[in-house]
C-alpha cells in the first residue's frame, strides 16, 4: 500500500468515476485502473464497485476512504509546517466566530490574513456560541473566538477582552441616556436567542441573582431574527457590542446597577496543538480584537497577557 495509490482512490471517491479521477490526477486511466487493482490485491478485498454511472465504495472501501483522508491530510499538514519553518506560514486554518460579531471580525480577518500570510488558506465558521464551543471541543477547527470558554472541556483559553452588555430598543422607556439599569432593561419586551446560548445563560443567571424577571417576549435563533424585531419596534434586546456597532450603533445604552460583564477569548483544544500557521492567526486575531478595542468599535477593555487556562 503506498501513498500514491492512496491518493488514487480518494480521487476515484470524489470523483464518482475512474475517468473523471484519471483527468483530475493528470494520470492515464488504465495507469489508475491498475494502481487500484494492486490495492485491492494486496488487501485482498473489493473497495470499489462499478455502476452503469461511474464507481461506489464498498463497506471496506469507504473505511480505508476516511483512513486515506485522514493520513494524507497529516502528510500535508506536515509538509506545510516545514515549509512554514522558513518563516512562510503555509497550510490551512480553521478559524470559529461568535455569528454576532461575524459582520465586524469576517472581513478584517480575511482582509488582513491575506495581506499578511498569503500562504495560508484561511476558513471562517461563524455561528452561534454553542456551535463555535463545541467546534473547539471537538478539534474541528484550529481555534475560536468565544464569550464562554469558562464552560468547554478540554480547551485552552487565552482571554482577550472583558466586554460590557448593552440594552438597545426603538420603544418608550422611562428613562433616556446611554446608561440603563439592569432591572429597567430586564423588565422593556425583549428578544433573545435560546437558552443554548451563552449570552442568554449569563442574562438569567444576573436576573435570578438581582432578583428581576427577563420578560422576554420573543426567542430568534438568527442575529437577523432578533434585529428585524428590534427594528420594528416590536421588542428590545441585550447583546454585545459587535452586533450593535454594526446594526444599532450609537443608539445603544450601557446596562448599569449591575454592568454585565463577560470575557471573550481564543480557545483551542487540548488534543489539537496550533501549527505554526494557525499561532500566526492566532496572533493576528488576537491583534485585530486588542485594534477594536482600542478604536472603540467593540466596547471591552484587553486583558493582560497571562498564562493559558486549560478548561476541565
Amino acid at each position: 500500500m503506498t501513498l500514491k495509490q492512496l491518493r488514487y482512490l480518494i480521487a476515484i471517491a470524489e470523483a464518482g468515476s475512474f475517468s473523471a479521477a484519471a483527468r483530475n490526477a493528470y494520470i492515464a486511466q488504465p495507469a489508475l485502473s491498475r494502481q487500484i487493482g494492486m490495492l485491492e490485491d494486496e488487501l485482498e478485498m473489493r473497495l470499489l464497485e462499478r455502476q452503469h454511472d461511474g464507481v461506489v465504495l464498498t463497506d471496506a472501501g469507504r473505511r480505508l476512504y476516511e483512513v486515506a483522508r485522514s493520513v494524507i491530510q497529516k502528510i500535508d499538514s506536515v509538509k506545510d509546517e516545514l515549509v512554514s519553518t522558513k518563516g512562510d506560514p503555509k497550510g490551512q486554518v480553521s478559524i470559529a466566530i461568535p455569528v454576532a460579531a461575524s459582520a465586524l471580525l469576517l472581513p478584517l480577518i480575511i482582509t488582513q490574513a491575506r495581506e499578511k500570510f498569503p500562504g495560508i488558506e484561511v476558513h471562517v465558521r461563524d455561528g452561534l456560541s454553542t456551535e463555535g464551543g463545541q467546534a473547539i471541543e471537538l478539534g474541528k477547527v484550529d481555534f475560536g473566538v468565544v464569550p464562554n470558554a469558562e464552560e468547554l472541556e478540554h480547551v485552552r483559553a487565552e482571554p482577550v477582552l472583558v466586554e460590557e452588555l448593552c440594552w438597545y430598543g426603538r420603544i418608550d422607556m422611562p428613562t433616556q441616556g446611554p446608561t440603563i439599569r439592569f432591572a429597567e432593561a430586564a423588565a422593556s419586551p425583549l428578544v433573545m436567542g435560546p437558552r443554548s446560548l451563552h449570552l442568554r445563560r449569563r442574562l438569567e443567571q444576573v436576573a435570578m441573582q438581582q432578583g428581576v424577571a427577563l420578560n422576554i417576549c420573543y426567542e430568534q435563533h438568527s442575529a437577523q431574527g432578533i434585529s428585524s424585531l428590534v427594528r420594528s419596534g416590536l421588542a428590545a434586546t441585550i447583546t454585545s457590542w459587535p452586533a450593535l456597532e454594526e446594526q444599532f450603533h450609537p443608539q445603544a445604552r450601557r446596562i448599569i446597577e449591575p454592568s454585565i460583564r463577560r470575557t471573550v477569548s481564543i480557545a483551542y483544544s487540548v488534543h489539537r496543538p496550533l501549527t505554526f500557521a494557525a499561532s500566526c492567526m492566532r496572533d493576528l486575531v488576537r491583534n485585530l480584537l486588542l485594534d477594536l478595542a482600542r478604536s472603540g468599535r467593540w466596547h471591552a477593555e484587553p486583558v493582560e497577557p497571562g498564562p493559558a487556562a486549560d478548561g476541565d
